[in-house]
């Protein structure tokens, strides 16, 4: 009886302090909907359309910028592990190789046997890549960011980086490892490059030069900086078959043959140098079969060929990464010479695109005349 009793008073007290604590009524559902119809009728609501001037973030642009970086570290990443795993080759051997590969450039893929891929190497060719990549991305802005401030015009933009991204990234050639895998790390830069120019050049929505809503800022840039006209397609064209050219020999001959340095020397030096120098000087001196070449510009090109192939030969051999010529100078420099002029004459041709064309012609010259 004494704890019903107690029960109770504890019952009592816990009503008396709720009611002094009752949380304030909430206004019922149907009275909040009658408010909300009430000033709805007062206030009409206002749905606000974007104008067709106001550009929205684009998904494939987002994608795309990162398209680049995927892909290096991808390309990188798959390289590394191929050569950790053993898929690519040490250092050859032995160099012996049947007689009829044995005069190709790349004969080397058929020469004998490769010690395996030693991590210092590894981590060397590594090191050689991120360098390079580095490198060729300051270069490439160098000249395109003046373009894009009005202080250089595209054509000499896209023709300095012909002229001098070739050799300067053979220059770094001597701080890959003497692997036989070191190439394919080598081969990146340039297979970089040519994706790049891919997006730049397939970046342009409409016809007009400058939608391109898709393009990420600086491939837009690249290509506007490497056309002639400023028109983004145009990397597809001559860009693009200077950069294969370049992934060609690097992957097939690198620093196996002279045949390499001299076809990208010739292309890139000689090629880019006559046209800078041919387009300021060479007005009152055409050549009369080609109205469009120069006689200032061919010059240029056998004299920009020869000094560009003679100095990477020079700076290779020195180097030890590549073997020296059976030649002393004056006889390596007077079948240079030839391979110039020869190779002037192949640029005067109308038809056909100078990328393939002059570079084509120094390798079966080379091959000739300095294996």
């Amino acid at each position: 009886m004494r704890r019903l009793l107690c029960l109770l008073s504890l019952m009592t007290a816990a009503s008396i302090g709720a009611s002094f604590h009752m949380p304030r009524t909430e206004p019922a559902l149907s009275d909040i909907a009658r408010t909300t119809m009430i000033r709805s009728k007062r206030t009409p609501l206002r749905m606000t359309q974007p104008s067709e001037d106001t550009e929205m973030p684009s998904t494939s642009s987002f994608n795309k910028k990162r398209i680049i970086p995927i892909a290096v570290l991808t390309t990188i990443s798959a390289t590394t592990i191929a050569a950790f795993t053993g898929h690519l080759p040490g250092p050859l051997i032995d160099a012996t190789a049947p007689p009829f590969f044995a005069n190709l450039p790349f004969g080397v893929l058929f020469a004998g046997s490769y010690e395996a891929y030693p991590q210092t190497l590894i981590y060397r060719d590594l090191g050689a890549t991120v360098i390079s990549i580095v490198g060729a991305s300051l270069f490439v802005k160098a000249c395109t960011y003046p373009v894009t401030v009005g202080k250089l015009q595209p054509r000499d933009s896209r023709k300095i980086i012909h002229t001098f991204s070739a050799p300067l990234f053979i220059l770094v050639w001597p701080l890959f490892s003497n692997a036989y895998g070191a190439r394919v790390f080598a081969s990146i830069i340039p297979l970089m490059n040519a994706l790049r120019l891919y997006l730049a050049g397939t970046g342009g929505t409409g016809d007009n030069n400058n939608d391109r809503s898709t393009a990420d800022g600086s491939e837009n840039e690249l290509a506007q900086a490497i056309s002639r006209s400023g028109n983004a397609e145009e990397a597809l064209g001559g860009p693009f078959v200077y950069v294969m050219v370049l992934l060609f020999f690097t992957f097939f001959c690198f620093t196996d043959s002279p045949v390499g340095v001299i076809s990208i020397a010739t292309m890139a030096a000689g090629d880019g140098l006559a046209d800078l120098i041919g387009r300021r000087f060479g007005s009152n001196n055409k050549w009369p079969f080609n109205k469009d070449k120069s006689v200032a510009g061919s010059t240029t090109f056998v004299s920009g060929a020869l000094v560009a192939s003679f100095g990477l030969i020079s700076w290779l051999t020195g180097f030890g990464v590549m073997d020296p010529l059976d030649l002393n100078t004056i006889d390596l420099f007077v079948r240079l010479l030839v391979i110039s002029v020869v190779c002037a004459a192949v640029e005067l041709i109308p038809a056909g695109d100078d990328n393939y064309s002059v570079p084509l012609s120094a390798a079966i010259l080379s091959s000739y005349l300095l294996t």
